[in-house]
């Protein structure tokens, strides 16, 4: 695919709904801070199977969504339609109406990332159902729950009727759907995509699925903010998250015609799948290693110019490992002097969302030369990178950054972000 200067992909916006709270400035300053927004689960039903989480808790639908609009959506959807309207009024591309401005709606595109959709939705049915006398559930429940009604809810809101795609690629969907987005503006099918993830999995066969894999942790340091520990030697398991990111991209002519701000660039894009196993990745990282070749490749850079890795890095023992490997293959002897970092200590992991709001990050962190860090990572593995940027953010100005997103099915999404201006 040629690249021309013109056709290049920039971010313009960006908007997140975190465990931290509601808006970009309250995420970027609750992850620099070095606070975790870890925290014990509410739930006396969910704790058992997932004692901690971090869960959006500041977050109230009604505050933002009319009454209606609250009752006929999902949670999902609602951290969708929050996330996605303040990553376009960022762009500057959000009328009064809730109409995209400035740009024909047929032209602009919506690319989502989930791994379930509005399952909180879909099991509270099938709970009525089997614990209730009751043949029915309302003719509301297919609309809410099914995958594709975040993206179709912002599509209605704001009147998008470019491409509307959903992607479900497990933990790395949000980023398959920002990498898949830059072929639509490339071939300019479109001049504008809102690209990003949405995702609330805290139901009781999630987390008790979850937690039958091994997957999440069950027990950890007597300060539960401290459970989620990537690249820890003492790791044992994943703390799920929840939330949705977005950001706004178009191509750099578009940009500059209408006097838009740029945040970002995004400069590459690979995809591969490990074709190994259903849940664990392959032991040395394989399907990684490639994900990530193939995105250098897309943005014509070589390994020694990555200044920065924001890592996929869940807290699993065996999600670490593959990636520690993958990372040694990939980077070799550059990998000793390479800053990385996984947010996922202080956010969770937010699984079809992870890729989107890990974008941000790693965007926000080119803009700002702050890099944020590893949250509770005390003693690393035997073999991880040198410099884990360990809890504590740092000032350190880059200008490429590549953030990798692995998930169940050998699913890989990586992303290559340069500074603005770069």
């Amino acid at each position: 695919m040629d690249v021309t200067s013109e056709n290049r992909v920039v971010v313009t916006g960006m908007g997140c709904v975190t465990p931290f709270g509601v808006g970009l400035d309250t995420f970027w300053d609750g992850l620099i801070s070095g606070r975790s927004a870890v925290a014990a689960t509410a739930d006396e039903v969910w704790r058992q199977w997932a004692p901690v989480v971090a869960a959006c808790n500041h977050f109230s639908p009604a505050d933002f969504l009319p009454r209606k609009q609250v009752m006929n959506t999902d949670r999902f959807t609602q951290f969708a339609l929050v996330a996605g309207a303040e990553a376009l009024r960022h762009a500057g591309l959000l009328g009064e109406s809730g109409d995209v401005l400035s740009v024909d709606g047929d032209n602009v595109g919506i690319a989502l990332g989930s791994a379930f959709g509005g399952i909180q939705t879909f099991e509270a049915a099938s709970i009525r159902l089997s614990t209730q006398n009751t043949s029915r559930v309302g003719a509301r429940v297919v609309s809410k729950s099914i995958p594709n009604a975040a993206a179709a809810a912002l599509a209605m809101q704001h009147h998008i009727r470019g491409p509307v795609m959903t992607y479900a690629t497990a933990c790395a969907s949000a980023a398959n759907a920002i990498g898949e987005a830059l072929s639509w503006l490339y071939t300019g099918q479109v001049d504008v995509v809102l690209a990003g993830g949405a995702e609330c999995l805290f139901t009781p066969t999630i987390l008790a699925g979850l937690h039958d894999a091994g997957a999440l942790a069950t027990s950890g340091p007597e300060d539960l903010s401290q459970w989620s520990r990537p690249f820890d030697a003492d790791r044992r398991g994943m703390v799920m998250g929840e939330g949705a990111a977005f950001l706004v991209l178009e191509t750099r002519r578009h940009a500059e015609r209408r006097g838009a701000q740029v945040l970002g660039e995004l400069l590459g894009y690979g995809a591969s799948c490990d074709a190994y196993h259903e849940t664990a990745p392959h032991p040395e990282g394989a399907g990684a290693v490639l994900a990530m070749r193939r995105a250098l490749k897309s943005a014509r850079l070589d390994v020694g110019e990555i200044g920065y890795v924001n890592a996929h890095a869940t807290s699993t023992p065996a999600g670490d490992s593959a990636e520690i490997r993958a990372l040694r293959e990939l980077f070799g002897e550059h990998l000793d002097n390479l800053p990385v970092s996984s947010i996922k200590g202080a956010t969770g992991h937010m699984l079809g969302a992870a890729g989107a709001v890990e974008a941000v990050a790693t965007v926000q962190a080119l803009r700002t030369g702050v890099l944020p860090p590893t949250l509770n990572c005390d003693r690393p593995e035997a073999g991880a990178p040198a410099d884990l940027v360990s809890n504590e953010a740092r000032p350190c100005p880059v200008d490429t950054a590549i953030s990798n997103s692995f998930g169940f099915g050998g699913q890989n999404g990586v992303l290559v972000f340069g500074r603005s201006g770069r």
